[in-house]
């Protein structure tokens, strides 16, 4: 994927250089500035070439957040949603979870028993056993 991408780019590029050196340029009669300046074919040739780099920039930043989770949210000044927790971070999460649910079985399984003693035993009113032989 990579390298299509890479030889994509450097066609485009050899191409829009080829293109601003070979291809005809009409010159005006009485040129001004601009045009004095772009009747350079190198500099019509670098002006390609920074405007297909600035599009595979833009192309790649988009794909490079779209497989980070993240999406643009405001073009104009260009701000981007928060990061999302990685993978590692939601599952550890999870087993800190369910430990937490496991001991709260044990302490309800542990009420439940205490309630469910026979009648004759007596009861703390602290929760503690109490010993009936002393």
């Amino acid at each position: 994927m990579k390298l299509a991408g890479i030889l994509l780019l450097a066609a485009a590029g050899i191409y829009a250089m080829g293109d601003a050196v070979l291809a005809p340029t009409p010159t005006p009669e009485h040129p001004g500035f601009v045009d004095a300046v772009l009747a350079s074919r190198s500099v019509l040739a670098a002006i390609r070439l920074s405007v297909i780099s600035a599009g595979a920039f833009v192309v790649v930043s988009v794909v490079a957040l779209i497989s980070q989770r993240r999406w643009l949210t405001r073009v104009g000044p260009v701000q981007v949603s928060e990061t999302r927790t990685d993978d590692r971070r939601i599952r550890e999460e999870v087993v800190d979870i369910s430990d937490a649910l496991d001991r709260l079985r044990q302490q309800i399984s542990g009420v439940d028993e205490a309630l469910n003693k026979p009648p004759g035993e007596p009861k703390d009113p602290n929760g503690r056993e109490t010993n009936s032989k002393s």
